[in-house]
């Protein structure tokens, strides 16, 4: 039998003498099992997480790698989502219509210059974790939030203060059903809301992601 270590007394004291051959062959066992195990967590931190977003007339679906960078930008977008008007359903009865619209453009503003502060180290990376992030979110911003803004904000906001100024002693939501196209308005908030919501909830999803 080849013996690995010996175990001597010698003047009183304990001496442990190794194997060489044996010793060093532990060393390279144990090297290789601790880049196998940093190899598996690089590889499992790398796994993209599929994100599918509805954007009303059809779905899209992003992978995007689940690190430090990705993780710090999506919380940053879902905690403004969850705040604000943006990811709950507008009720016409108790909202006022444009309070919400004044919190979507603060949202939209937000998280805008969210993107745009985002560090540049984050994009140059070898891995181009970032950009699925950021491409996901401009979408939700130019096809999900802009076109609605673009239509019905500045209208209604418009409308709606004239009338303010006529009639202010009437509550606001009162008023606010009196617009000419009010109920398509409400159908079209409606379903910004949705597109919203699936964006807020893919965000949880992907930040509080378990593989268990």
């Amino acid at each position: 039998m080849v013996e690995i270590l010996k175990i001597l007394w010698d003047s009183g004291k304990i001496k442990v003498e190794f194997n060489s051959y044996f010793a060093i062959l532990a060393i390279i066992i144990i090297l290789i099992i601790i880049i196998r195990r940093q190899n598996d967590m690089k590889t499992n931190k790398l796994n993209p997480i599929e994100m599918e977003i509805d954007l009303g007339s059809y779905k899209e679906k992003f992978e995007i790698i689940r690190n430090s960078e990705n993780l710090y930008i999506a919380n940053r977008i879902y905690i403004e989502l969850i705040t604000r008007k943006a990811a709950l359903e507008v009720d016409p009865e108790q909202d006022v219509i444009d309070e919400v619209y004044e919190s979507w453009y603060k949202l939209f503003t937000v998280i805008r210059d969210e993107i745009k502060s985002i560090p540049g180290e984050y994009l140059e990376n070898q891995y181009d974790t970032s950009n699925q992030l950021i491409e996901l979110t401009v979408k939700i911003l130019n096809e999900g939030l802009r076109p609605h803004l673009t239509k019905y904000q500045a209208e209604f906001k418009k409308w709606f203060k004239n009338q303010q100024e006529k009639r202010k002693e009437e509550a606001p939501q009162k008023i606010q059903k009196e617009y000419p196209r009010f109920n398509e308005l409400i159908a079209d908030i409606k379903n910004v809301n949705k597109i919203l919501f699936s964006y807020s909830e893919e965000l949880k999803k992907f930040i509080y992601y378990s593989s268990k």
